[in-house]
């Protein structure tokens, strides 16, 4: 079966390594924050993406620092796999519909590129705001009718407002959402997977359309505790029916991440 992991955090050569002798496919790679990183998590996910076929790149955007000289930066390094912009909130104060933002979409707008949101409940092991508030997805949905032409991809469901943000969703063809990241230890979805598929399909399945708006996502990253793979396989198989597989874990990525199809056209559409 043909996957794309819309949401990773293989920042370097051993995180790639240990990822893909677990699994194949392709991957979005998004960078950490300056102030995640230390001497035993270094990024140098630039790099590394441009050097393996099977990863594509959404560079962070830091919104506690000016927004202009960051997209300067980004648009010099811009190429094909470069499929969007992520954005850390919760992890740090702000909303999505704060004007000061708007240059992003902008930018975004201009390349082609969707923007992803951390939303929700943070990971345990990295220095966070905590502002949950802000991180709600009712901002995300205000710029995305103000951008009809930029996919939002509101990563974790807007963990704990499972119902909250699959109504957004129906509203806004132009979001996507994902229910990567939920099993970490320390969390109770970790300790019960099969609570946590009922939480996740009792939202997705209040509309029959929904499955066409979730991606397929790990978070995987080992230095902070997100190993799991098999665990959203379990998740998708006790969600979905077997016929929308193929979309949750290829076709909508695609939809939301068009910068990918663009590329997959230009290389025949193969998997390789």
């Amino acid at each position: 079966m043909k996957k794309i992991d819309c949401h990773t955090h293989i920042i370097n050569e051993k995180i790639r390594d240990e990822y893909f002798s677990k699994t194949d496919g392709y991957a979005i790679v998004m960078q950490f924050l300056p102030k995640f990183c230390n001497d035993e998590i270094k990024d140098n996910s630039i790099e590394l993406v441009k050097n393996d076929g099977r990863l594509f790149l959404s560079p962070v955007v830091d919104i506690s620092m000016p927004i202009k000289p960051q997209l300067d930066r980004i648009e010099k390094i811009i190429d094909e796999k470069t499929v969007g912009l992520k954005v850390f909130l919760s992890y740090q104060t702000g909303k999505a519909n704060d004007e000061r933002l708007f240059p992003m979409y902008d930018f975004a707008k201009k390349h082609g590129l969707s923007v992803t949101f951390h939303t929700g409940s943070c990971a345990l092991q990295l220095p966070s705001d905590n502002d949950i508030d802000g991180s709600n997805a009712k901002y995300i949905a205000e710029v995305a009718k103000k951008y009809p032409d930029v996919n939002f991809i509101v990563a974790h469901m807007d963990d704990p407002r499972f119902d909250e943000c699959m109504l957004l969703l129906k509203d806004n063809p132009n979001m996507y959402t994902d229910f990567c990241g939920a099993y970490e230890p320390g969390y109770p979805e970790f300790d019960n997977i099969d609570w946590a598929i009922g939480n996740f399909a009792k939202a997705i399945n209040q509309y029959p359309d929904s499955y066409k708006q979730i991606l397929y996502g790990t978070d995987f990253c080992p230095p902070i505790n997100l190993t799991c793979i098999d665990e959203y396989d379990r998740t998708i198989e006790g969600i979905f029916s077997e016929d929308k597989f193929d979309d949750i874990y290829y076709n909508n990525c695609l939809n939301a991440f068009p910068k990918i199809k663009e590329y997959f056209n230009k290389k025949d559409g193969e998997i390789k």
